[in-house]
């Protein structure tokens, strides 16, 4: 466990020397400002877990800074340092959102106390600002297939250190998930876990989105913006689909990984941030770096500890498992899946992968309409295991019409060929039933 860094802000060098001297005692690192001036740039540069603020500083009235202060760091506790004459003034600063106030001569074990308390309102607070932890959530599932069963040994170390990861694998294999799996089995699972999609955001876009900006920056920039890098500070950054990162941002990245430092766009100040790297990419950066598209160096630099997430089609002996967990989150009732599905499923190729298989599923889902599912229920999907013709967006050439049909006949193998109990189940009359039937051939 890291120790706690706090800022102090004090100009009186015997009180600064007190707190110093106490506290690192007890397990803190510190560094302090003598000035509002310095405090500032403190908070800019470094990451802190708490600030001990004295009210009356050579420069200012720390009280006028606190707002701006509480407005950049919502998470960063605040403990108030005053004279015993100037308590009222101390209220007002809580209310202005200090975590406490202390007055003059400061006890070292209420000061101990205090930041105790503060240190813990402030994780919650940041935890609730970067994540929704009220809401369960369930364990993600991989597999047990031995491709698999690799690919998560090798998780598991990049978990157990703090290495730059990089996950391989096409579209669709689960990096996103893995990725957040490693955070949350890391020393850094309370902290954030920051994620970007590099292949959505292109130039400027990205650059702002991962550095942040000053006011007046650009034409838009109406006012500071914290960027991912900042956000994702103690915690992890996870960059995805970096292989389409621009070169002009790949540049940036590569000096801030190396020294873990940047600035906002538009502004001279240096900022400090203490990220953990996860990306991801569906390309074989290798021969990007071949053909100049991505940078050579940066390849070097995030290829530190490569995981390599296999096709679905390397293991279909997990297909059938992944396909009862998906259906439990739909709150599927009609569990296992009958021998047909099964070999269906398992014999196709799934270019698309979890996602594609996912989707899949939905569809049947949404098909049986409670009832169980059959093989009906996937059209587009052939029984030898090869996709049937697609459009240009992967969409399967089935028409409303045939998806119909497909279900009814579903209902009807369900049924046992009983037309009234199915008509009842589809929601329809008898007679509508007989005439889709008729008018597609199948008869009465």
């Amino acid at each position: 466990m890291r120790n706690h860094k706090l800022l102090l802000v004090e100009d009186d060098e015997a009180a600064l020397f007190g707190y110093e001297r106490y506290l690192s005692k007890n397990g803190f690192e510190t560094r302090s400002a003598a000035s509002l001036a310095d405090a500032k740039n403190s908070v800019a540069q470094y990451r802190f877990d708490a600030i001990v603020l004295d009210l009356k500083l050579p420069d200012g009235y720390a009280l006028d800074w606190l707002p701006e202060l509480k407005q950049g760091y919502p998470h960063l506790p605040v403990i108030v340092i005053t004279g015993s004459s100037d308590i009222p003034t101390a209220v007002k600063a809580t209310k202005n959102g200090a975590e406490d106030f202390l007055t003059k001569p400061v006890e070292m074990t209420d000061l101990l106390s205090s930041l105790q308390k503060a240190l813990e309102i402030g994780s919650l607070r940041k935890l609730a600002l970067v994540q929704n932890r009220l809401v369960k959530q369930d364990e993600p599932y991989f597999g047990t297939s031995p491709a698999i069963t690799e690919a998560m040994e090798h998780a598991a170390v990049a978990a157990a250190n703090d290495t730059v990861v990089l996950i391989l694998g096409e579209t669709g294999t689960g990096k996103g998930v893995l990725a957040k799996w490693i955070h949350n089995q890391s020393d850094r699972k309370s902290e954030a876990f920051v994620e970007v999609n590099c292949s959505s955001l292109k130039g400027e876009l990205l650059r702002s989105e991962l550095f942040g900006h000053v006011k007046g920056a650009f034409t838009s920039s109406i006012k500071d913006r914290e960027g991912l890098i900042e956000v994702a500070d103690g915690g992890t950054l996870f960059l995805d689909e970096i292989g389409d990162m621009d070169m002009e941002v790949q540049t940036q990245l590569l000096k801030t990984i190396e020294e873990k430092s940047f600035r906002r766009i538009g502004e001279n100040n240096l900022r400090k941030s203490d990220f953990r790297l996860i990306c991801a990419t569906n390309r074989d950066l290798l021969k990007e770096t071949e053909s100049g598209r991505f940078r050579n160096d940066l390849y070097y630099r995030i290829c530190v500890f490569p995981v390599c997430l296999p096709a679905l089609r390397e293991r279909k002996e997990d297909v059938p498992e992944l396909c009862e967990r998906i259906l439990r989150s739909f709150d599927y009732p009609h569990l296992p899946l009958s021998t047909p599905v099964v070999q269906l499923l398992t014999g196709y190729a799934w270019p698309g992968n979890i996602r594609e298989l996912r989707n899949m599923l939905e569809r049947a889902f949404l098909l049986a309409r409670g009832q169980e599912i059959t093989p009906a229920h996937f059209p587009g999907l052939s029984a030898g295991g090869s996709p049937q013709p697609q459009g240009d967006r992967g969409v399967s050439l089935v028409t409303l019409e045939d998806m119909e049909m497909l279900h009814i006949k579903g209902v009807l193998d369900k049924c046992a060929g009983d037309k009234y109990k199915a008509s009842e189940i589809l929601g329809i009359s008898l007679s509508s039933l007989y005439r889709k039937l008729t008018k597609t051939g199948s008869g009465a």
